[in-house]
């Protein structure tokens, strides 16, 4: 009776067990190391706790990804693309000014979603990775250049609007760039809504001082 139990039991396990294609496999370890990273932090995270998240084998890590750091760096991309697909999504429902379009693309990144504490701390712990590990400073760099140049299309559509210099696009890229951080870093610290509306309306305020709409 316990032997026919036990047969019982391991076909119920095959039953359930999940199967994947390589590619999903490797997306779905991706979303374990977000989800790890997000629960207990960058110093905490081991293969062996993402493949328990992901309810795979430890030896699936080691044939998707050649160490941790690839595997950081792809959960880090996980985590932008997310924001990246946000912030599209709000410019494609937003067909009016540039304006209206630079404020949809500020808020966007300040959602519930993106300001849930887990999701920044994966954020915030990757930036500190970059300090320390090439790989993910480099892949970091390349994150934030994408980022930026959706702004700077928008800021350029405005500067074309009205007739101001490409000097002054730059300006005001770099600086809505560092305010953005900013103010995630400080939301992580005191999660002050006030503070994260007074820095978006600062950004749309410097646009407005340097693309001016009678500067023609």
């Amino acid at each position: 009776m316990a032997l026919q139990k036990t047969a019982q039991q391991k076909a119920a396990q095959q039953k359930t067990k999940k199967v994947y294609d390589p590619e999903t496999r490797r997306e779905e370890i991706i979303k374990a190391a977000f989800l790890c990273l997000s629960e207990e932090g960058y110093a905490k995270l081991s293969a062996r706790k993402v493949a328990a998240r992901a309810e795979m084998a430890l030896g699936h890590i080691s044939y998707h990804f050649k160490d941790m750091n690839e595997l950081l760096v792809e959960a880090y991309k996980y985590a932008s693309h997310q924001l990246y697909e946000a912030t599209r999504a709000g410019l494609v429902a937003e067909p009016r000014t540039s304006m209206a379009q630079l404020e949809v693309f500020l808020r966007s990144g300040f959602t519930s979603t993106f300001l849930d504490r887990s999701y920044l701390s994966v954020r915030i712990d990757l930036w500190s990775a970059s300090l320390f590990q090439e790989d993910i400073a480099d892949t970091e760099r390349k994150l934030y250049a994408i980022y930026r140049e959706r702004l700077v299309e928008i800021l350029r559509r405005i500067a074309e609007e009205r007739e101001v210099s490409n000097e002054r696009i730059e300006k005001s890229a770099d600086a809505i760039m560092a305010m953005l951080d900013g103010l995630w870093l400080d939301w992580q610290r005191r999660r002050n809504m006030k503070a994260i509306e007074h820095g978006i309306s600062a950004c749309l305020d410097l646009v407005a001082f340097y693309m001016p709409e009678n500067s023609r």
